[in-house]
């Protein structure tokens, strides 16, 4: 199911303690795709969530699900409604009086489904989240990655359309991290799911994610393909986000030296170069050091993938007489390739490096 937010705005308190966490979203998030909101804390995306459910019902403006408007839905009706949206949460809200094959059965019993059709179905679930052997035992023998998988073996009992993961894999280390999203996106390809992820952290995102929105202070400030958004962020609040995972700086000893952001003053240019798709495995440093009398000092690389194609990131000193340079960085403008000026070198570093 696609969902669609139109004007939504969330106030919370009164008088002076009053707190927009959401002013006036407007978001359409596709159906059948994994669609990451991340933000930084106090940002707003975990009332974002909410608001898609209606466990926060929205101050103004509408939250279509499908073909249902949920915010013009009855009490009744709404809770029919949300059976249609499963939901997962950083601190995966067991009950730890029931075993793993309990907490699954859980919404499935409130639902009014029969034992016969409430073990099949658990029994269908624990297969694809891979805790079949883990059925008999309690949330307090299960590590925090298996605990997560009955999270969301319960989230998808009812069979929804849409799955909701607020901070899901924030509480779990890098390597059980990479195994619930790997989780989530068979669940998506198998099933065709709707996912809504909500997190801080872009690395999540780059991993599993067709889209992003980014919010800051309750507004969408940015929202497009994850390889666009990566690629080409426009906002500050994106590139703060993506800092740690595609920044790259210049190592402490070429900081201080002689470095400058002033054209007139000279100097070899430092170069920044954005690498995409098949451009990340070819020879560029070598092609333009055999095309033109220039030497490059690569100061810094780090290479990557968003959901499987290469991007990197390299800083490099571009050295030789003038003319050499700008027919190198001409060179390199006309590629598949994103080249950003970053600095100066005085000749000075030369020697000093």
């Amino acid at each position: 199911m696609a969902i669609y937010l139109k004007g939504v705005s969330k106030t919370f308190g009164d008088g002076d303690k009053r707190l927009k966490a959401l002013d006036n979203v407007n978001l359409h998030i596709p159906e059948g795709s994994i669609f990451g909101i991340i933000g930084q804390s106090g940002a707003g995306k975990s009332t974002l969530v909410r608001c898609v459910n209606l466990l926060e019902k929205p101050g103004s403006g509408t939250v279509t699900v499908g073909n249902v408007e949920l915010t013009a839905l009855s009490e009744k009706k709404l809770r029919e409604a949300r059976k249609k949206i499963g939901m997962i949460f950083q601190s995966f809200n067991l009950l730890s009086n029931r075993t793993v094959f309990r907490n699954i059965a859980f919404p499935l019993e409130l639902s009014g489904w029969s034992s016969q059709d409430i073990q099949s179905r658990v029994e269908e679930l624990l297969d694809l989240v891979g805790l079949v052997e883990k059925r008999d035992q309690y949330p307090a023998q299960l590590s925090g990655g298996q605990k997560q998988r009955v999270g969301i073996a319960r989230a998808l009992a009812n069979r929804p359309d849409v799955l909701l993961s607020d901070e899901a894999t924030s509480a779990l280390d890098p390597m059980t991290t990479k195994s619930i999203l790997s989780l989530l996106r068979d669940i998506n390809e198998k099933l065709g799911l709707t996912i809504v992820l909500i997190t801080h952290e872009m690395n999540v995102v780059k991993e599993i994610c067709h889209r992003v929105a980014v919010i800051e202070a309750g507004k969408i400030v940015e929202e497009g393909t994850v390889l666009e958004i990566f690629t080409n962020p426009r906002q500050r609040a994106t590139k703060e986000l993506l800092h740690d995972v595609i920044g790259v700086e210049l190592p402490e000893n070429f900081a201080g030296l002689h470095f400058h952001t002033f054209p007139d003053r000279g100097g070899d240019p430092v170069l920044q170069l954005q690498f995409f798709g098949g451009s990340a495995g070819e020879p560029i440093i070598s092609e333009i050091v055999r095309r033109f009398d220039v030497d490059v000092n690569i100061l810094v690389a780090r290479i990557d993938h968003i959901r499987n194609v290469p991007y990197g990131t390299m800083v490099v000193q571009l050295s030789g007489n003038e003319h050499e340079r700008n027919t190198a960085l001409a060179f390199l403008r006309a590629l598949d390739l994103k080249v950003e000026v970053v600095g100066y070198v005085d000749a000075a570093l030369r020697s000093a490096v």
